[in-house]
Order: structure tokens, then C-alpha cells, then sequence
């Protein structure tokens, strides 16, 4: 589904992304982690289009996408969710999800001015997918309330909702468990659960390696640009260059998530 091979990017002399390899197959949900400064930021922004690289190539579903803008990847079918939460204060929740139709819409300007029959037909469409992204999500009974009062947890649910409600085939997720505590940690673990159960392919940028070693199929460790662990999340989590990477040591039993 998503194909990576040598990308590089850099800012100055530093070498953000340095020759990354790495395929995510469909139905799969991968996670990507690494100390902070590992490029996991950068990485990700080149695979949604928000930063170009210099050398290498993204493949989405065989197709070369790397000079892609990011509105044409998501008429491809990729969505994606940011650690910073976007919405559009003083609509509803269902209103902010319908928003993420707008990469299959095809009535135009003029057809919702003078209101033609098509654009009723589809607005229909619209807000019936939205309010089937929010039962997904968990959400049926926050449709009618505004985005920006919902807590953060449901903030997070709300801004997948919105990105399923474009019918992916590949979601991007940003961090999506930053600041999220006990029951709203468990909450997102569980909504991820069901859309992988569902074959929905997912790319994960992760710090809580406990959250990541819960909820992904594979991972994927970066440190100082390149890639240094690939495998299960038990695997990952006694690899030696993991443990070097977080925490300066080589013994197994301080593996991150050991204790």
C-alpha cells in the first residue's frame, strides 16, 4: 500500500531523513518511533505532501506520489490526523466531519449557489457518511455539539471521524495519543482496534512506546534519520540499538516498555 525507498531531506547541514526505506502492506498497522530529533515528523510530512524530499520516491498503491500536493493524495484515499488538533470552532461536530468529504464531492460552486438538485443529492450523501464517521468513532450523541467543547480525548476521535468520513485507504496518525490519559487512551486504543479489524491500512507516529506496542501489527525505529529496528512490537522492544536510542544502555531489561 505505501512504498518508501531512500528518501532524503535536509535542513542546513542536518540530515533529517537519511535514506529511509520502509513498505507499509495493505490492512497493516505500523507504527513509527524514535527519540525525539529521530526525523518521525519529517518523515511523515513528506509522505502527506506538506514537505518535498530531495532524493528517494513514496509509492501509494504503486503510483509515484512523492511531487504529489497533499489534496491530490487524498483524492488518492489518504487521510490524515494531526498531533495538534484542527477544527472549526463554532460548527458541530457532525459539521466539522462532513468537511472530510471533500476529497470525493463533485458538485461545483455554481450548482450549490442557484441549489440544482444535485448538490441536495450529495449534500444527502455528505452528512449520511458523516454521521456513519461518527457512529465509527463513537460519537453519535456529540453530533449536535460544538467541536471545541468536546474534550480532548473526543477532540482526537472527531478529527479520525473527519478523516474517515473521506473513505481512506491509508490514515496518517500523528501522535494521536499525546496528552490523552487512562480511559481516553484506552478509548483511542480501542477506536484504532476496530478500524484495523475493519482492514483499513494505518501509519502510526507514536512516542508512547506502551500505547504503540498495544494497538500495532509492526514498528518501525528511527534514530537520527534512519531506520535501526524493524519487527513486532516485542521484537522492537529488546532490539539493542532500540534501547541505546532511548536510553543510552544495551541492557535488555531497560528496554522501553520492559517494566
Amino acid at each position: 500500500m505505501l512504498q518508501i525507498d531512500q528518501l532524503m531531506r535536509s535542513f542546513g547541514k542536518v540530515r533529517a531523513v537519511d535514506g529511509i526505506s520502509m513498505s507499509v502492506p495493505p490492512g497493516e498497522l505500523r507504527a513509527l518511533i524514535g527519540p525525539n530529533g529521530a526525523g518521525k515528523s519529517t518523515l511523515f510530512s513528506l509522505v502527506t505532501g506538506h514537505l518535498q524530499p530531495e532524493q528517494g520516491t513514496i509509492a501509494f498503491d504503486g503510483r509515484r506520489i512523492e511531487r504529489m500536493r497533499p489534496a491530490a493524495r487524498a483524492r488518492l484515499g489518504i487521510a490524515i490526523t494531526f498531533q495538534s488538533v484542527h477544527l472549526f470552532q463554532g460548527m458541530t461536530s457532525l459539521e466539522n466531519v462532513m468537511v472530510g468529504a471533500h476529497s470525493w464531492t463533485r458538485h461545483e460552486f455554481v450548482e450549490a449557489a442557484f441549489r440544482l438538485p444535485r448538490h441536495f443529492r450529495e449534500e444527502s450523501r455528505i452528512r449520511e457518511r458523516a454521521r456513519a464517521a461518527l457512529a465509527e468513532a463513537g460519537l453519535e450523541r456529540w453530533a449536535a455539539t460544538r467541536a471545541e467543547s468536546l474534550p480532548l480525548g473526543k477532540q482526537r476521535a472527531l478529527q479520525i471521524a473527519r478523516a474517515l468520513c473521506g473513505n481512506p485507504r491509508l490514515l496518517l496518525l500523528d501522535e494521536p495519543a499525546a496528552g490523552l490519559r487512562g480511559e481516553e487512551r484506552r478509548e483511542l486504543g480501542a477506536l484504532l482496534a476496530d478500524l484495523h479489524a475493519q482492514g483499513l491500512t494505518m501509519l502510526l507516529v507514536e512516542h508512547d512506546i506502551g500505547f504503540v506496542c498495544d494497538v500495532a501489527d509492526r514498528v518501525t525505529v528511527l534514530d537520527m534519520g534512519r531506520v535501526i529496528a524493524e519487527g513486532t512490537p516485542e521484537q522492537v522492544r529488546e532490539d539493542e540499538a532500540v534501547v541505546a536510542a532511548y536510553l543510552g544502555s544495551v541492557t535488555a531489561d531497560d528496554a522501553p516498555g520492559s517494566r
